[in-house]
């Protein structure tokens, strides 16, 4: 984790790194893998978690050819996914309030990460799982959430722990957000995780290729948590299993 922080104070001491850069997504195909073993798997008892794939978010990034590029391999992998016989268990979160008072946010720091979303609620457009995210009936849990971790105020920790499920794969949107938040908290209570880099993405700001590197290459795997490319997730999924759930 250092060294990034060291290489960022050289790149600004030198010009490369501009703290004023046009804002854009941070995203890219050459995330380094963890992950080295070409025969990996996730085993039988893995549940697959999509975070935060709702309109309000994706718009932020569906306009640009990054934020293309992650939606057709986040949909890539879900569709892959929903293939196996049987499916593993997918669980999907939605960022939604239970009125237009928003109660559960109150006055905490957390309703200043979610004004673009104003108050939605559970049938709100902007909370609404983007189109091209398709979620399977009578398979796929989708929860609602309305804090960074996936699991805050839902029954997620019960359906990991009720399943018997030892390991999670995380795709979503942002990964300094619910994707960091997620993996940090599932690792503490002993789940082996998995981040794929190519199905992560972070909303458009001046730094946010800077975060995605450091988090994606310095910080997770520090932790350590798995990160591993969307050929390398699709290959262990055909590995993996038949799953048990």
């Amino acid at each position: 984790m250092f060294k990034y922080s060291l290489a960022c104070l050289a790149l600004l001491a030198t010009g490369c790194l501009s703290t004023t850069t046009t804002s854009k997504p941070g995203y890219s195909r050459n995330i380094t893998s963890t992950v080295t073993d070409p025969s990996f798997s996730f085993g039988k008892h893995y549940a697959v978690l999509n975070l935060d794939l709702i309109d309000g978010l994706v718009a932020n990034v569906n306009t640009t050819r990054s934020g293309q590029l992650w939606i057709d391999n986040v949909a890539n992998w879900i569709d892959a996914v929903h293939k196996q016989d049987p499916p593993p268990l997918s669980i999907f979160t939605r960022v939604f309030f239970s009125n237009t008072y928003r109660p559960e946010l109150g006055n905490t720091p957390f309703a200043s990460a979610v004004t673009s979303l104003g108050n939605a609620t559970a049938s709100s457009p902007d909370s609404q799982i983007y189109s091209a995210f398709k979620t399977l009936d009578n398979y796929d849990v989708v929860l609602q959430k309305a804090r960074y971790y996936a699991g805050a105020g839902n029954q997620l920790e019960e359906i990991l722990s009720s399943q018997k499920i030892d390991t999670v794969i995380l795709s979503g949107i942002r990964t300094s957000g619910v994707v960091l938040s997620t993996a940090f908290r599932l690792l503490d209570m002993n789940y082996n995780v998995y981040v794929i880099s190519n199905n992560t993405i972070e909303t458009p700001s001046s730094y946010a290729a800077l975060n995605q590197k450091v988090i994606l290459e310095g910080i997770l795997p520090e932790l350590p948590v798995n990160i591993i490319s969307i050929e390398q997730a699709i290959g262990a999924l055909n590995r993996s299993g038949p799953a048990v759930y």
